[in-house]
């Protein structure tokens, strides 16, 4: 219902257009339709637009675009919240600028200063955000739910599964706690690094809903003229930013998601300042590792390895023609030989290799796309700074550091113990589990269970034809039947009774009907 009311209104704003709206293409009227069905919805067309094993390039494109500026609430409604947080502003804070710095669809910023003399800014939640989205998580569960029964494309991507991948992560932004600690974690992965700055969190001041966090004034990294007229070396930001893009990436496995220009600025020491960490990601040694070896094979133009990376990476439940997918490979490949260093994107070398995962029908891992999508926008910002920098010839002898590091003698001796450690406790339980399964022999109890992947589809096609054929056997016993009684009227009641007429239209109508769920099914 909500989205039907949405549809509407989305149509009346083209009403005056005349075919306005009829010229837009399908990109386009969806990522307008996820901008008036509200936050939920931009949030989950943002989540889209990094996902290239789900959409094609057209509608990424288009995803990419969404915005989610809003009007900010009123001063009342903050100070609300802020009370049913438990926090007084009047008691709290010596200064509280009553206008927002910031508004978007979830939060707004306020800047504030502490009675300590401290300056803070202060995000806080929109009034009952939580309840919006709350409903709206509810009703696309039930679409997925849906798409996943009735379609084989929901059934192959486990539209369910993405879903709830969405729930959890917007949940986790709408918990300015779990923000705060993302925030701390930034600040103890760089407390040793000169180069970066991460604004410290106020725990005594932070809850659920309201989020206050040190304040640290710099200028905007795409603001070119500022930056010039205070004589900051672009070039030296640009090798500072690669710096922190493979720290992130390499060593902490745990990397802002969301680093567009307003998330970093510039302060007066010439220092990078992060902001906004609501949105991160998180990497485990394994694919760690994998990505690590992956974009090592992409610098070194080996096919061989690339393709072993990205198979170890997918997520699949079929098989997957290895040799075709190295020609691919191959042929993506091979766009970028001869060509400058300083020209080659890593992110979007990598964006082009996910693509490939439509065609081949797996799953990416989510936090392979949002490193993915990190680096697109990070090498933006790299290249407007400093078009001459190669992000490839820093990465590589970068990756050959950890690469041997992950062979070090200590390394191996670790990894070693780790694996003995396993197979001991295996070798242990070895003859319990045995004599389990001897004992189930014996008692006649052993049971072998066989699944196939597609059996519940094959039964309901196995349905649909039996009931189609029922139909069939039925329309022509009702043809058949009433032409034998024809044949054999001689009551002079029957035969005033349309007999004839009353079959052959019952059967027409059976017959149409079959005809239509025939042609509806599209296995004709």
């Amino acid at each position: 219902e909500q989205i039907n009311r949405r549809k509407g209104l989305l149509k009346k704003q083209f009403k005056s257009g005349g075919d306005e709206y009829q010229s837009l293409s399908r990109p386009q009227r969806l990522r307008m339709a996820f901008e008036e069905l509200g936050p939920t919805y931009v949030k989950l067309g943002q989540l889209l637009s990094i996902r290239p094993d789900l959409l094609p390039p057209a509608y990424i494109h288009e995803l990419e675009k969404l915005q989610d500026n809003v009007p900010p609430v009123s001063y009342e409604a903050i100070i609300k919240v802020c009370k049913q947080s438990g926090l007084d502003i009047e008691r709290d804070f010596r200064t509280f600028e009553r206008e927002p710095i910031a508004a978007a669809s979830i939060a707004q910023v306020h800047r504030a200063v502490l009675n300590n003399g401290e300056q803070v800014v202060v995000k806080i939640q929109r009034p009952d955000i939580d309840r919006i989205i709350a409903t709206d998580l509810a009703i696309l569960k039930d679409i997925s739910h849906l798409l996943e029964r009735r379609t084989a494309w929901g059934e192959l991507y486990r539209v369910t599964e993405i879903v709830d991948e969405f729930s959890d992560a917007i949940q986790a932004e709408l918990d300015f706690q779990k923000e705060g600690r993302n925030a701390d974690q930034f600040y103890k992965n760089f407390s040793r690094d000169r180069n970066i700055r991460i604004p410290k969190v106020f725990w005594e001041f932070t809850s659920q809903r309201v989020l206050v966090l040190e304040y640290l004034p710099g200028i905007k990294i795409s603001d070119f003229s500022a930056l010039k007229h205070t004589h900051q070396s672009t070039s030296k930001l640009a090798s500072q930013l690669v710096d922190c893009l493979f720290k992130q990436i390499y060593e902490h496995g745990f990397f802002h998601a969301d680093p567009h220009p307003g998330n970093i600025a510039v302060s007066e020491k010439n220092e990078l300042i992060f902001y906004d960490f609501g949105q991160v990601g998180i990497i485990d040694n394994r694919l760690k590792e994998l990505c690590m070896d992956l974009i090592l094979s992409m610098i070194r133009y080996d096919v061989n390895g690339v393709t072993r990376s990205l198979l170890e990476i997918a997520i699949s439940d079929h098989y997957v023609n290895r040799e075709q997918l190295r020609r691919d490979v191959s042929r993506l490949q091979q766009k970028y030989y001869g060509m400058p260093m300083s020209q080659i994107k890593i992110g979007e070398a990598m964006a082009e290799l996910l693509e490939l995962s439509i065609k081949y029908q797996v799953r990416i891992p989510a936090e392979l796309s949002l490193m993915v999508k990190m680096l697109m926008t990070m090498e933006g910002i790299i290249s407007m700074l400093d078009p001459q920098l190669s992000i490839v010839d820093i990465a590589e002898p970068y990756g050959r550091r950890i690469m041997m590091k992950r062979y070090a003698p200590s390394n191996i001796a670790k990894n070693i113990g780790e694996i003995a450690v396993d197979y001991s406790r295996i070798v242990k339980e070895l003859p319990e589990n045995l004599e389990k399964i001897s004992n189930l022999v014996t008692e006649g109890e052993l049971k072998v269970k066989i699944e196939h992947s597609n059996i519940n589809r094959l039964g309901s096609k196995i349905d649909i034809m039996s009931n189609r054929l029922s139909m069939a056997i039925i329309i022509a016993s009702i043809v058949i039947g009433t032409s034998l009684v024809v044949g054999k009227i001689g009551n002079q009641f029957i035969s005033r009774i349309p007999i004839v007429e009353i079959g052959f239209v019952t059967a027409m109508v059976l017959g149409l009907f079959l005809t239509y769920s025939i042609l509806r099914s599209g296995k004709y």
